[in-house]
C-alpha cells in the first residue's frame, strides 16, 4: 500500500519535506512541511496531513480538537 502511494505520488509530480519536532516526555511535537511541490498544492497537503492524523488518533481512542486557521467555527 505504500509504495502505491509513493508511485501515485511519483506520478503526478508531488514531492516535499516534512519536518517533525518531538519531545515524547512532554507528550509534544509539531510538523512543519516546507518546498511541497507543486507549488499549490501546500494547503491541500497540510489538509490531508491533518486528515490523516486525526483519522489515527481517533482510532486509538483518543478525543480530537482541530483549530483550522481561517476556517473557524462560527458557533463557537
Amino acid at each position: 500500500m505504500f509504495n502505491q502511494f509513493q508511485e501515485q505520488s511519483r506520478q503526478i509530480g508531488t514531492s516535499g519535506e516534512m519536518l517533525i519536532d518531538t519531545d515524547p516526555a512532554k507528550e509534544f511535537f509539531r510538523v512543519k512541511l516546507r518546498n511541497i511541490k507543486p507549488e499549490n498544492a501546500g494547503p491541500q497537503f497540510t489538509k490531508g496531513i491533518v486528515e490523516a492524523l486525526s483519522f489515527l488518533a481517533k482510532s486509538m481512542n483518543l478525543t480530537v480538537k482541530e483549530h483550522i486557521a481561517g476556517e473557524e467555527d462560527p458557533n463557537e
